[in-house]
């Protein structure tokens, strides 16, 4: 009987690392842009996860195509002597016409175009950018996608990715409303860990931020 209630699934492992610190982060910028690079704080930090997550002998490495996310891949190359594999479908937040810019820079400045976005801030989206629902949804997508793939289904995989990504895997992971986005912090560097069949999700832990070793 428990077999019938409880079938066995396959298990998708995700350990889900945001890319190190980059000077724009600190900044407080809005940014998608791919070429940003990490900082010397940033390498400390991808170093930090990579052993955190190397730990847990994960079977394959996946990444986005931005430069700061390939920089903090490579640490956990090294650490577990796999090669990360590009995908699609990840891409960070597109901000567009915000590219570059600080929330109070466009409160100052476009204060009109500001407090349209804030009467929405999950339904409307930046100026030629997409909405936070818009991303939830497209990543949502792609988790399904990618737990459904014969190359990663039942595997224990790293992604080094971004903040916007992962709180987005964690909004369908949790089935939360998407209004949920913005309350979740996820800090440079910070691991979290997902467990996915195709029918549940588990949250193991979230924005975990392993010791820098100096």
């Amino acid at each position: 009987m428990s077999d019938d209630l409880h079938p066995l699934e396959e298990i998708t492992t995700l350990y889900l690392v945001r890319h190190g610190h980059t000077k724009a982060t600190e900044l407080g910028l809005l940014y998608s842009d791919v070429k940003i690079e990490i900082t010397p704080k940033g390498e400390k930090q991808a170093q930090a996860a990579a052993q955190y997550v190397a730990a847990s002998k994960p079977q394959k490495i996946i990444c986005g195509q931005s430069v700061r996310v390939i920089q903090s891949c490579r640490p956990l190359e090294q650490e577990t002597g796999l090669t990360a594999e590009v995908v699609d479908g990840f891409e960070e937040w597109q901000v567009g016409e915000w590219e570059g810019r600080t929330y109070l820079d466009i409160k100052k400045n476009d204060d009109e175009q500001y407090h349209s976005w804030c009467a929405d801030p999950i339904k409307n989206a930046p100026p030629g950018g997409e909405s936070i629902k818009q991303l939830s949804h497209r990543i949502a997508e792609s988790v399904k996608a990618l737990i459904s793939s014969p190359s990663y289904c039942g595997k224990s995989i790293a992604m080094v990715t971004h903040s916007g990504i992962i709180r987005s895997v964690l909004v369908y992971a949790l089935g939360m409303p998407v209004q949920n986005f913005w309350r979740l912090s996820i800090p440079t560097g910070s691991v979290t860990r997902i467990d996915f069949s195709q029918n549940f999700a588990t949250v193991h832990f979230m924005a975990v931020s392993p010791t820098i070793r100096d």
